[in-house]
């Protein structure tokens, strides 16, 4: 239809938010119903500064008990996290370090965006892996067909720093004011429809998606999600983009 001519999905999304966790399988979902529609993912920058997962904890000793409430609302186990956390084990957490993983997998391995950001998130809340380790990046090039140096010499470069920025502002652009993780758009063209912001369920976000399609003027609702107005995952160490 010449109507969807051009339209993708946005999907803006913070590897170390629970709620973008939580909401993969229904991003998921959509993105097999809808195969016209190809999928730009956007990371965020929820996690602004390197920190461990230690540091987190000790600065938001509520965390665990968050984790799992949000357990309990998206009916995903956040267990790797949580157990890490509990244990003391030294895990990583830096956004913009993610998302320069992220954005060297869509070159390296291409087609595949969804996929990878759903691979990192496991690996975080799922696994309670730190992915920054030689061990992870070995592992996360084996499940692309990467080898895995090629992986580890295309990080931390001028190209892949860049490629970094340059998505880490598009999030700013996209998280605006009043925005949350995870957020979906539609766009076509210079157009950009909202569809939904923060976790929302299936049900919800297809009706809601089915009103952008028709290129409904629509105002989103607002739904629990990891934004700057309150705590997350990391409370303090959090900065706008």
């Amino acid at each position: 239809m010449e109507k969807m001519k051009d339209t993708h999905f946005i999907y803006l999304a913070d590897i170390f938010c629970p709620w973008c966790y939580g909401f993969g399988p229904v991003m998921k979902r959509l993105a097999s119903e809808h195969p016209e529609l190809p999928i730009k993912v956007v990371g965020g920058n929820l996690i602004s500064r390197p920190m461990t997962l230690a540091e987190d904890l000790a600065a938001n000793p509520g965390l665990v008990d968050f984790w799992r409430s949000v357990e309990k609302t998206v009916g995903r186990p956040l267990t790797g996290a949580i157990e890490a956390a509990l244990s003391g084990r030294e895990v990583r957490m830096y956004s913009p370090g993610a998302d320069e993983i992220l954005v060297t997998l869509n070159r390296l391995a291409p087609g595949h965006e969804l996929d990878q950001l759903l691979d990192l998130e496991d690996m975080f809340y799922l696994k309670g892996v730190d992915m920054f380790s030689v061990e992870a990046l070995a592992g996360i090039a084996a499940r692309w067909a990467i080898p895995s140096e090629e992986l580890a010499s295309a990080l931390d470069t001028e190209a892949a720093l860049t490629a970094t920025q340059r998505n880490l502002a598009e999030a700013g652009r996209l998280l605006g004011e009043v925005g949350s993780y995870p957020s979906i758009f539609l766009a076509q063209g210079d157009k950009l429809l909202t569809v939904s912001r923060g976790y929302v369920r299936y049900e919800t976000v297809t009706s809601l998606l089915e009103d952008a399609l028709s290129d409904i003027d629509i105002a989103p609702a607002d739904h629990e999600g990891c934004s700057f107005a309150e705590d997350c995952t990391a409370g303090k160490n959090r900065n706008r983009v």
